[in-house]
């Protein structure tokens, strides 16, 4: 393999304070092997981390070992001290107490010493804090510890990274990589309002490794979201995507967080670590699939989908938009509520952050745009401006259902159809006539909402009505899957979708899509195209297959996937 760049994005391994320290005999073995299966452009080069530092001399001998390989080199800290430091109170991971002066002094140290040597240095996401000693206490005051935490994060992003650091060395850029958990950020500091404006770049964490069994519930469609609402962040200045093979049970399941990494048009790629990756079977299976996803990438254009209006510090459905995600359903996520009416939009509970969310919805709607709001987001704000939009409202209740009916026609519904097992949902009352349904589901003889909609102004409000458990989303019958994909859809992309969920959709402007099988079983989908055009392949395994034209004059494909495969195509 040749040793050039990829074309689309840049690769980079991450080497943490102690993957570094044999030979450079040694090293340059190990360099062999990334090489022979990875197109290597950077390593990162750590200098700290935990009770480990490297001397300024050692990393000037790593960094010229790489230079004169032809392999570009910046620095890396992971923000954490040993027990040493604050002693006789406990901090989850080695968090570091910044009231504590010998910890902020050895972390300037830390800084400094990486500055002095690299132009480019990454702060790895332990970059927050989690003290409660009692200097920290005294420090809180009455305030919450999300106000203290926001706030002391920035000062120590100003007073101990960017003044030391221009100090040390004037052409430094520091950059701030945020971890995968996005909505706990403000709980330990990270001010997304802030340090994107104190860095100078930053990074995005796309590690969603395996669900089931991880500590974190964080969906896979996480490996794309969270990267497009950090390229809306701070436009130009994400760097890039950061994941590493830590659970990854299978290793479909460290190739895909690749694939939506790429999708998600990160420009660098960073692998964590060396020491992980320098003998183990996903560097070469990485190799294989990266230069597969570099052609593939070449024919995209921007990403399109249903905007996701997530703000700063917001919290409330964890996720959700990315359990939603596996339906098949494309989002763009931002901080910034959008303007552009041409989307639909989804707000869910953690939308509520915006003390002026309700006025917000108001001008979307008036002016001819498309909503889709949670019930969570009803439950947050019923007697808050809620009642605005819907006369559904919460009852407390909850029901257990497997049938599902699809709009209206005249006194019944048109289609009906069921999941595979009871799935439950909370009840939200509301007034006939007054608002109405597109889907509901049916008990006995009893039915409650899951997708009702009113119209305001010149636009159309939709309320979605989330099951408890979010990943029993998946397991809706298709006709309820396609039905709600048709409504967050729009007029987002020209196509129209219809199958099961647990798939990846991510749709571009300039007639590209591509579609990944998150299930375990091969999956089936019929994609409509316009009038007059045709769906080609540029990538993947099996081609769409024609199958006739439907009333309207769209022609209509098939879609057949294998597990965790994709297919990337064109409108032509």
């Amino acid at each position: 393999m040749s040793d050039k760049s990829y074309d689309q994005f840049q690769l980079a391994i991450y080497c943490t304070a102690g993957c570094l320290s044999g030979s450079f005999d040694q090293l340059e073995q190990e360099l062999a092997f990334f090489r022979k299966h990875l197109k290597l452009s950077k390593v990162y080069i750590e200098n700290h981390r935990g009770d480990v530092s490297l001397s300024r001399e050692r990393l000037l001998e790593l960094k010229r070992f790489y230079e004169e390989r032809g392999i570009e080199t910046a620095g890396g800290i992971t923000p954490t001290l040993g027990d040493a430091y604050r002693p006789g109170y406990n901090r989850l991971f080695g968090g570091i107490c910044y009231t504590e002066e010998a910890s902020r002094a050895k972390f300037r140290e830390a800084v400094e010493t990486a500055a002095s040597v690299f132009d480019e240095v990454i702060f790895d996401d332990f970059f927050f804090t989690n003290c409660a000693c009692d200097d920290c206490l005294a420090r809180k005051g009455d305030r919450t510890w999300e106000e203290f935490r926001l706030e002391l994060m920035a000062e120590v992003s100003e007073n101990l990274i960017m003044k030391p650091a221009r100090a040390a060395n004037p052409k430094s850029r520091m950059v701030i990589k945020y971890p995968n958990w996005n909505e706990a950020y403000q709980a330990s500091g990270y001010n997304t309002e802030k340090q994107p404006d104190i860095f100078d770049f930053l990074y995005t964490g796309t590690e969603t490794r395996d669900p089931a069994i991880s500590q974190q519930h964080i969906p896979r469609y996480a490996s794309y979201s969270l990267l497009r609402w950090m390229d809306n962040l701070a436009p130009g200045r994400n760097n890039g995507a950061w994941f590493d093979s830590l659970d990854c049970t299978y290793l479909d399941y460290y190739l895909e967080q690749a694939n939506l990494s790429v999708f998600g048009k990160a420009k660098e790629l960073t692998l964590f670590c060396y020491s992980l990756l320098k003998d183990s079977v996903h560097v070469p299976a990485l190799g294989y699939q990266l230069d597969k996803l570099d052609a593939a990438a070449a024919a995209l254009g921007r990403p399109v989908g249903a905007w996701v209006y997530e703000p700063h510090h917001a919290k409330g459905e964890d996720h959700l938009y990315d359990y939603l995600g596996m339906l098949a359903i494309s989002f763009e996520l931002t901080p910034h509520f959008p303007t552009d009416i041409s989307r639909p939009l989804l707000v869910t509970a953690n939308a509520a952050r915006d003390k002026d969310i309700i006025d917000r919805m108001k001008s979307y709607l008036k002016a001819g745009g498309q909503i889709v709001m949670t019930s969570g987001f009803v439950e947050r704000l019923s007697g808050k401006g809620a009642e605005e939009f819907t006369t559904l409202h919460p009852t407390g209740k909850k029901l257990a259902v497997r049938r599902f009916a699809i709009d209206t026609h005249s006194c019944t519904f048109d289609r009906f159809s069921e999941s595979s097992e009871e799935l439950s949902f909370p009840i939200l009352d509301y007034s006939t006539n007054g608002t109405w349904q597109s889907v509901v589901a049916l008990k006995g003889h009893n039915n409650i909402p899951i997708l009702m909609y009113d119209n305001y102004g010149k636009g159309r409000i939709h309320t979605l009505v989330i099951p408890d458990d979010y990943a029993d989303l998946w397991k809706l019958p298709e006709a309820v899957v396609s039905k709600l994909r048709s409504v967050l859809a729009g007029d987002a992309h020209p196509y129209r979708i219809e199958g099961p969920g647990q798939a990846g959709w991510f749709p571009y402007d300039n007639g590209t899509f591509v579609l990944e099988n998150f299930a375990p079983i091969p999956q089936r989908w019929e994609i409509a195209v316009p009038e007059g055009s045709e769906l080609g392949r540029i990538a993947g395994r099996e081609a769409p297959r024609r199958l006739g034209t439907d009333a309207d004059g769209s022609s209509r494909y098939e879609v057949r996937l294998a597990p965790s495969s994709l297919v990337v195509c064109r409108l032509q």
